[in-house]
């Protein structure tokens, strides 16, 4: 039963009330209607009751005077039967008004008699109780509209009572079962837009706003659930995040450090602690594998416990190459992909160093044929002109000729000289392109050496990059440009002496040497031939064109120009 009257709805509970008080509403105003259309004949029977009065006695003074009384008397009957007095007789009329109205309808009736019978004396006689009877009549019928004006009044306030007790009980059922509810919900909803998901919700009803409440905490633990799923993901992130910095820092350094200065053990060993450190790895040793040669085994401070199987191991690979392994023994997990980076990180240094080692050693092997041609070049040519001569003269003093031996022992100390002059030249050159690295500071200190020689001023203007030269070409082209400036100090008698070094638009490089000497028409004899023979060989080992012209209206050039490495490719 109790179920049965709880109400599901709270919309159709208001909407009850509210049709509740409509109907309560239009009951008083249909009562107040009714009442009213029944009560528009009252006043007029009250006032045609009260009437009767004064035609009775008007017809009891004109009796006594001996007038016709029959018109008065119709008025009468007329007025005792008058529509309005007849609705007095209808079923919902008090007993006690029908009744009345019966007593006066039957005493008329006598007293008509009296009027018919010729007695006026006993119609007079009797006209107090007459009128008596109209009294009452017109009393009982004040009575009954005072009852009907008192029943409206009980109506309509009984009726109001309803509709302010109807409107009262639904105030507070919308307070309590909606205004309520409604403003903890939207409590709940900013403690929601604060991030607060522990909410206290109104309590569950079978209505719409129990619904709603149950909807809003599915949802408020929907969004919680959500809310610490994201917390739990951000701070996840937020870790991986943490990690992947601390990693790259990690390779950073290490590279760093790899890359600072030349790869040592130490630096190795130091990497090792860091790696060791940094992953919490409890043992940790590399294994450089070399060419032809035993492994070599690096650990870090905590060292290698004996022959135990490493846990994890890693191999330093590049180019298909091995160059060693990365062998692990630790309890906690490390960082696989690190370890790979850092392996990696640590093949590609190895293969560097092994590269900058085959350079030094390719590059010190040039150096050496470089050398080695020069002193074929030079002084081999030079002690095998003195060895000829050594024979002449072995000839001519054998054979007593004098003047002959005399010539060729100044030949020998001609050749002597000329090779001791070579000599030191070499000596030079070798210098400034072994201190010397730039080809241009190595051509300015070559040119500071040979002003003391000459009164002529000597210029330069290097205008290459060092990237346009390879190491082996530097040589031939400072040894070119000093015959040419040496034999312009020698036979040209030059007041000036320009070197230049430019870079053409099709990327190969022109070495020109200039002076405003006699030229190279009057000079020729004195030349030393084997200098220009010397000069031609550089010039096609660098796979270039050398040219020596006068110039105009005095003076030699001497222009050579040769591709670079990636001109002569293409």
């Amino acid at each position: 039963m109790s179920q049965r009257l709880k109400v599901r709805s709270v919309s159709s509970a208001i909407g009850r009330s509210m049709i509740l008080i409509l109907f309560m509403a239009s009951l008083i105003a249909l009562v107040a209607m009714v009442t009213l259309f029944y009560s528009v004949p009252d006043a007029k029977a009250i006032n045609l009751s009260g009437s009767l009065r004064m035609q009775a006695y008007r017809m009891a003074y004109e009796i006594e005077r001996g007038d016709s009384v029959l018109g008065r008397l119709a008025q009468f009957e007329e007025t005792l039967h008058a529509e309005e007095l007849q609705e007095t007789q209808r079923w919902i009329t008090p007993a006690s008004l029908r009744y009345t109205y019966g007593e006066v309808l039957s005493q008329w009736q006598v007293m008509r008699g009296h009027i018919a019978e010729q007695t006026p004396r006993r119609y007079t006689d009797n006209t107090e109780q007459f009128v008596s009877a109209i009294d009452h009549f017109v009393n009982q019928m004040q009575y009954h509209v005072e009852f009907k004006v008192r029943m409206l009044a009980l109506a309509e306030g009984l009726g109001l009572l309803a509709i302010i007790t109807i409107a009262w009980f639904t105030v507070r059922f919308t307070r309590r079962q909606v205004v309520a509810p409604l403003t903890q919900l939207v409590h709940c909803a900013r403690q929601i837009q604060r991030q607060e998901f522990d909410l206290t919700l109104p309590p569950h009803r079978d209505d719409e706003l129990g619904e709603l409440s149950r909807a809003f905490a599915t949802m408020a633990d929907e969004l919680g659930k959500l809310y610490r799923e994201l917390e739990n993901k951000v701070e996840e992130k937020t870790a991986k995040l943490q990690q992947a910095n601390d990693a790259l820092s990690f390779l950073y350094s290490t590279a760093q450090q790899l890359h600072a200065a030349p790869l040592s053990t130490r630096t190795l060993i130091k990497l090792l602690d860091r790696a060791a450190a940094h992953q919490h790895i409890d043992h940790i040793r590399l294994t450089r594998f070399e060419h032809n040669a035993m492994p070599v085994y690096l650990s870090g401070r905590t060292g290698w416990p004996g022959d135990l199987d490493a846990v994890a191991s890693f191999y330093l690979q590049m180019d298909e190459q091995e160059f060693g392994r990365l062998d692990i023994i630790s309890q906690h997990p490390i960082d696989e992909r690190l370890i790979k980076n850092f392996t990696m990180l640590l093949a590609q240094v190895l293969h560097k160093d092994q590269t900058l080692l085959q350079q030094q050693r390719f590059l010190l092997m040039e150096e050496r044929a470089v050398i080695a041609r020069e002193l074929h070049d030079s002084l081999a040519q030079a002690l095998s002109y003195l060895k000829i001569q050594s024979t002449l003269l072995k000839r001519s003093y054998a054979k007593g000729q004098q003047d002959k031996t005399q010539a060729a022992m100044q030949q020998i100390d001609e050749g002597l000289g000329n090779a001791y002059t070579q000599l030191r030249e070499l000596l030079g050159t070798f210098r400034l392109t072994i201190g010397d690295a730039n080809l241009g500071e190595a051509i300015s200190v070559m040119l500071e050496q040979l002003r003391p020689q000459t009164l002529a001023n000597i210029t330069l203007h290097y205008g290459l990059s060092d990237t346009d030269l390879e190491a082996g070409q530097h040589i031939h082209i400072l040894q070119l440009i000093r015959e040419a400036v040496l034999n312009a100090i020698k036979h040209a008698g030059a007041t000036l002496i320009d070197v230049s070094c430019a870079t053409l638009a099709d990327g190969s490089i022109e070495v020109q040497v200039s002076d405003d000497g006699v030229g190279i028409g009057l000079a020729r004899s004195a030349v030393n031939h084997y200098g220009l023979s010397i000069m031609n060989e550089r010039a096609s080992k660098l796979h270039g064109l050398l040219t020596i012209s006068e110039q105009q209206p005095q003076g030699t050039r001497v222009h050579l120009t040769f591709p670079t490495s990636l001109t002569r490719d293409v």
